[in-house]
């Protein structure tokens, strides 16, 4: 009878391992009833932090709300939690323009975990493969744009690491966006100027403060057109301020606006958008030698009045 109970009292405990995800030092079996939480072994394990948190496998899977028993003798990693939700407003921005950029968080140690630029619920943790560069794995993680746009895939500094060995990027976050094109790009200090007017406008993760393509604000939607009461655009200014165009996120779904009608996509991005119907922006620039501030503050406002018509 004493051996039958301690039987059924051992296939009642799960054992497993958790595992720091920064720190591998940090490692430790425990033994938890059946039917707990992976969370909350993770708490019992001592080595979770006290913020927010998931869990991974070590293929990069979440599996922090899963119970231990799909899990027994795993080892899972403990790191910084996910992003969660859908809403624009989370987009991966810089505070202010001119701040210097904070590196990513880590995931984890087995994987990368590339993002959109644009929209950090897109994510993808990818094992990479043997020989495999980081664009190579990104396009396997299937981060690479519909509209065959020109991408490429950033660190937290804004560098290209296209070309890079993927296998020496791995517990990295890094940013797929659209490539640079040389001959447009506008410096931070020509945003910086325009905030008195326009003091939404953020700088999108993953580029060089020199050399900007597209940029985040919003404006003011007198019409009840947009969700949540204001435009939230990406302008692109790759091709440079003699052909800027700006795209809408948070269009109303079924609104028929007379200016924003076409459906798009963020240059270098799967991320669904309408352009702006815009006209013929030239005749705007009323100074004889306007300055790239003047130039771009003239279009936004010319961009604000036609959201509003």
């Amino acid at each position: 009878m004493n051996n039958m109970k301690q039987k059924s009292k051992n296939e009642n405990m799960i054992q497993l391992t958790m595992s720091n995800a920064v720190d591998q030092t940090k490692k430790i079996r425990i033994e938890v009833p059946a039917g707990t939480s992976i969370a909350q072994a993770a708490k019992d394990s001592g080595i979770a932090p006290k913020g927010a948190f998931d869990v991974f496998t070590p293929g990069g899977e979440a599996v922090t709300q899963m119970s231990v028993d799909r899990h027994r003798d795993a080892v899972l990693y403990i790191g910084p939690q996910k992003v969660a939700g859908g809403a624009n407003d989370e987009f991966i921005l810089d505070p202010e323009p001119g701040d210097e950029i904070e590196d990513g968080p880590q995931m984890g140690p087995k994987f990368i975990c590339f993002t959109s630029a644009y929209d950090p619920t897109v994510r993808h943790d990818v094992v990479p493969q043997d020989d495999q560069t980081v664009k190579q794995a990104a396009q396997m993680a299937g981060m690479g744009p519909r509209d065959q746009s020109a991408w490429s895939v950033f660190d937290a500094d804004g560098t290209t690491v296209d070309n890079q060995p993927a296998s020496e990027l791995t517990g990295e976050v890094l940013y797929v966006g659209p490539t640079a094109i040389d001959a447009g790009a506008i410096d931070i200090a020509e945003l910086s100027g325009l905030r008195g007017d326009f003091p939404s406008i953020k700088v999108i993760k993953g580029q060089k403060r020199n050399n900007i393509k597209l940029f985040y604000l919003q404006i003011k939607d007198q019409k009840n057109r947009a969700i949540g009461g204001r435009y939230e655009c990406v302008v692109d200014v790759r091709a440079g301020l003699a052909n800027l165009h700006t795209h809408i996120l948070n269009l109303k779904p079924n609104i028929r606006h007379p200016h924003v009608y076409t459906n798009s996509l963020i240059p270098g991005t799967n991320h669904k958008s309408f352009t702006v119907c815009q006209g013929d922006c030239n005749n705007l620039l009323i100074n004889s030698k306007p300055s790239s501030a003047e130039k771009l503050g003239a279009y936004l406002n010319h961009i604000a009045s036609v959201l509003n018509s």
